[in-house]
Order: structure tokens, then C-alpha cells, then sequence
């Protein structure tokens, strides 16, 4: 048996993991002096509660190599391989994390796959994964998909201000557009896995329709593809979203996710995300 397990900066909460048959590893979200799960004992509408309540602004730590060996120990107790999904090692360490626990595991099939990604382009190479071992492909088999379809995850981010990814040191080469944060909406993308700059544009709405324009540069509107939506605490936003993808492509599967502590951290409220990659 084959076992997927991703971490949460995908954007994947506890119940969606149970819905789409992942495993999860929580990331740690720190609030001053008081730390949680996020997932596990801190949900979405917690986290924008305590972040507009004026407290100090949240950091996260990644899973350490000790927490991720109990994960891996668990799983993997009863023969069954595992294949780890995680967040772009240019974003987060959780990945150096993940390999020093499966040293510290000899003989157990663990294989960690860097996705280049995070949020909404993480969580469509985790279906994908999920979608291929139970189509009784083997480990390598998924392992050298996930990379094919990696190099097609075109994930793009609106954000309402730079300020959170700025100081969270997450801003990549976004910050060339710090200078004009405050007069445009910035439009980014994950490119390398980095977050890089890709347009400036002066309104919400005309920022979330060059978002599909550009969708529909890269895969047209014939390709069968699958989609997912993230949004910070602005629901209306992506199920807006949503129903244009589903009206202007051959979509095969979306998904509507909220982004959550881990990412929101970083990015602040109001971020939306929409990630597109061809039919797994």
C-alpha cells in the first residue's frame, strides 16, 4: 500500500485530508508566546480572530525532523510506502526535515518529493499522488509523474498588501515591488519555487480576471485541467473564481481551499490563490 502524506502549508486542512485520502503534518503557527497546530488546534477563523485582535503577528516553524519521524514511523508500521508531498525547499526547511527523518528509518520506503510549490500548486501534486496510488501505479511510477507534472503547476497569488510577506521573509523576488505596494493590487506567481512578481494592477477584480487571462495563456481552453482555489478569509472571492474556471475550462476536478494559518501567516487576509495543472 501506498500512503501520500502532505504538509499543511498546502492549504489542506485535517478534514479535506480525510475527504481526499492524504495524510497530514501540521506546521507550527506562534502567536507571542503561545503556539499551535495549524489545523489541529488552530482553524482558519481562530487565526484571523487573533490576527486582527492586535496581537504580535504569527511566525511558523516547520515540523522538526523528530516530529516528522513519528509521523513516518506511524505510517509505515504496517509495510506501507510513503510518498511526502511537501512545500518548495526555497520557501521552508520542512523538507531538509523531512530527509533527516527518513535517515533515521533504514529499510522503510519513504520517498520525499520537493513540489517547488506551496499552497494551491502544493495541494494539486498531493491529489495528484493520491489519484495515481490508487490507480495502482508504484512509487516510482508516481514519483516520476509528480515530477512531469510539477514543471505544468502554474500557481499564481493576490495579495492586498506585501507587509506580511515581507516581514516573514517569504517575499523572493517580490520585493522589486514593494516601492508600489500601496497603490496596486501585486499579482505573483510561484516560479522555481520562489514567489516572483509578476504584474501590478490597480484594482482587486481586475487582478483576480488577469489572473484567468493568464491561466488561460498557459493551458488554453481545451486542455482537460484540474484546479484549485485558496483564499484567505474572502470566500465570496474564490467561489467567484471557481465558477469562472468552471464556465472557461475543461476543468476535470476543482477544489476550493482555504489557505489557512500556515500560509496566511505570510501572506496576510484576503490573499487569493488559484493553481492549474493539465488532467493527472
Amino acid at each position: 500500500m501506498i500512503k501520500v502524506l502532505v504538509d499543511s502549508a498546502s492549504s489542506i486542512t485535517p478534514p479535506v485530508a480525510a475527504t481526499l485520502g492524504l495524510h497530514l503534518i501540521p506546521i507550527k503557527v506562534t502567536f507571542g508566546s503561545e503556539s499551535f497546530l495549524d489545523g489541529v488546534d488552530l482553524d482558519a477563523p481562530e487565526f484571523y480572530r487573533r490576527l486582527n485582535s492586535g496581537e504580535p503577528l504569527p511566525v511558523t516553524s516547520q515540523p522538526s525532523p523528530g516530529d516528522f519521524y513519528q509521523v513516518f514511523r506511524r505510517l509505515t508500521d504496517d509495510g506501507s510506502e510513503l510518498v511526502c508531498v511537501l512545500m518548495s525547499h526555497q520557501m521552508s526547511g520542512i523538507l531538509l526535515s523531512a530527509q533527516t527523518a527518513r535517515e533515521m528509518l533504514p529499510g522503510r520506503a519513504i520517498h520525499v518529493f520537493d513540489t517547488l510549490n506551496a499552497s494551491t500548486g502544493e495541494a494539486l501534486l498531493a491529489m495528484a499522488a493520491v489519484a495515481l496510488a490508487a490507480a495502482g501505479r508504484q512509487a516510482s511510477e508516481i514519483l516520476a509523474r509528480l515530477e512531469e507534472l510539477r514543471g505544468q503547476v502554474r500557481n499564481y497569488f493576490v495579495v492586498d498588501t506585501l507587509e506580511f510577506l515581507h516581514r516573514g521573509g517569504r517575499i523572493g523576488g517580490a520585493s522589486a515591488l514593494l516601492g508600489t505596494a500601496l497603490r496596486i493590487k501585486p499579482l505573483l506567481q510561484v516560479a522555481n519555487g520562489r514567489l516572483e512578481p509578476l504584474d501590478k494592477v490597480r484594482t482587486r477584480p481586475k487582478a483576480l480576471a488577469r489572473l484567468l487571462d493568464l491561466m488561460e495563456a498557459q493551458t488554453g481552453r481545451e486542455a482537460p485541467v484540474w484546479c484549485a482555489v485558496g483564499h484567505g478569509n474572502c470566500l465570496s472571492d474564490a467561489l467567484e473564481v471557481e465558477e469562472a474556471v468552471r464556465s472557461r475550462f475543461n476543468w476535470r476536478r476543482t477544489i476550493v481551499l482555504d489557505v489557512g494559518p500556515t500560509i496566511s501567516t505570510h501572506s496576510g487576509p484576503g490573499v487569493l490563490t488559484v493553481a492549474m495543472m493539465r488532467d493527472a
